[in-house]
């Protein structure tokens, strides 16, 4: 049997935010057309808490053949059974295992300053063996941990410990808004629909195998919105210019999205460092992403893009930049990211204080 696994989806009733409706919706769709009839929602479902949930209901029920596993998030805390009626919508709002085509799922909802271990524990009796799927919804620790930039903080936490003492065969979170694995079988499903700009790229959601065991990433969420950040930090060479246009070109290509889906980008442009001939960047930045729309209508940011002619610092800097990229260094999560690294020797080099 084959499962489709989302979580995030952040739904707001009253017509606020459709594109996340029709996000979700797509995911019902293409797990109907792939003969998927269970989905599972590891948290998170709406936004916040609402006296009426008729939209999500709706949504439901022209989707009658899927069957709806949801655990409540750190945003849903309250939604359960009593509150959102469907004949195909099952909440667990506690601890609850699952028999799906002979494998233990364990349901694990959301508890404000609880430990995911801690419901485990009191679970594990009734697992079967090592055969047996975790869904919860928090923050994993014990690798290179994914920051949620809407929620500092810790969330209901898992632990690697955890992991290797429990032996889950595989796990599935909610909480963090991309699709990434941080460790061996451990999956975050990631949002159906960007939230703003810190949710950028392709969405997308999973599909798990239970004869297989075999998790499949579908990177294939039809949105209406499609968030990107783009920083590019200038050296000044000559040629700068024209090697930015070459990185811009890389930069786009490597959004995987075709042409149909360029009225959809809502982009956040930036450039810094320090160049030669910082208009001919200005004048790059505006005619290469011309197809494209700024969010918020913010437009390229050329504000911490520096001035320089020093020949000496350019191939200080060309160096470092390069050696910087060769380090084997988890950049991102609790480590700082690496334009974040870049720019700091950059400052050192150029002598730049500010």
């Amino acid at each position: 049997m084959r499962i489709a696994i989302t979580a995030d989806a952040h739904l707001r009733e009253g017509g606020e935010h459709p594109e996340r409706y029709n996000a979700l919706e797509n995911i019902f769709q293409q797990a109907t057309e792939e003969n998927i009839d269970k989905v599972i929602i590891a948290g998170d479902l709406f936004d916040k808490e609402y006296q009426n949930y008729s939209g999500f209901e709706r949504l439901c029920a022209k989707y009658a053949g899927l069957e709806l596993l949801i655990i409540p998030g750190n945003h849903d805390p309250n939604i359960n059974q009593d509150v959102i009626v469907g004949a195909n919508i099952r909440i667990f709002t506690e601890p609850t295992i699952e028999e799906i085509d002979s494998v233990s799922f364990l349901f694990v909802p959301y508890r404000r300053h609880a430990k995911m271990g801690d419901d485990i524990e009191q679970m594990k009796s009734g697992l079967n063996g090592e055969d047996w799927i975790l869904v919860g919804h928090g923050d994993f620790h014990g690798g290179v941990q994914e920051l949620n930039p809407l929620e500092p903080g810790t969330y209901m936490p898992l632990s690697r410990t955890n992991v290797e003492r429990f032996s889950p065969n595989t796990v599935f979170l909610g909480h963090i808004h991309r699709s990434y694995e941080p460790c061996e079988n451990v999956h975050y499903a990631g949002s159906p629909c960007g939230l703003d700009i810190t949710e950028t790229g392709l969405r997308s959601f999973l599909i798990y195998d239970t004869s297989t065991a075999e998790v499949e990433d579908k990177r294939v969420v039809k949105t209406d919105v499609l968030y990107f950040r783009e920083s590019f930090q200038i050296i000044p060479r000559d040629n700068e210019v024209e090697l930015l246009g070459e990185q811009i070109e890389e930069r786009i290509q490597a959004w995987e999205i075709e042409p149909s889906d360029y009225e959809k980008v809502q982009l956040r442009l930036s450039a810094t460092g320090y160049a030669k001939n910082k208009s001919g960047i200005s004048e790059a930045l505006q005619q290469s992403f011309v197809e494209f729309s700024y969010y918020k209508n913010e437009g390229p940011d050329i504000s911490k893009l520096s001035v320089s002619s020093d020949e000496l610092a350019a191939k200080i800097s060309d160096q470092t930049m390069k050696q910087i990229e060769e380090l084997d260094w988890p950049f991102g999560g609790d480590q700082p990211p690496m334009d974040m690294v870049k720019e700091e020797a950059l400052k050192v080099i150029y002598g730049d204080e500010a």
